[in-house]
């Protein structure tokens, strides 16, 4: 959690986009998910995009390679991620089948 804590501090917290947490993850695993969000909306904000309006986009690429460095963050930090967490959050090949 210090890394989240610390992360904050970088981004504008205005501009954070609301986590939306899909359903059937456990407790654990949202509050992780969150965490790979906030990660990957650093990243995103970083490569310089406005994360502040309200309808923003983002290039795929940019997007997946984000949210494959919040993974990778996420991992270094706990070590582990659950299957179901990987799957929602990580799993970039899924993602592009929904």
């Amino acid at each position: 959690m210090v890394g989240l804590g610390l992360l904050l501090t970088a981004v504008p917290v205005q501009a954070l986009p609301e986590c939306e947490v899909p359903a059937g993850l456990e407790a654990k695993d949202q509050i992780h998910y969150c965490m790979i969000h906030t990660f990957r909306t650093a990243c995103l904000a970083g490569k310089g995009y406005d994360m502040a309006k309200e309808n923003w986009t983002v290039m795929q690429t940019d997007y997946e390679a984000c949210t494959i460095d919040g993974c990778d963050q996420l991992f270094e930090q706990i070590g582990a991620l659950s299957e179901a967490l990987f799957l929602e959050a990580c799993n970039i090949a899924l993602s592009d089948r929904r």
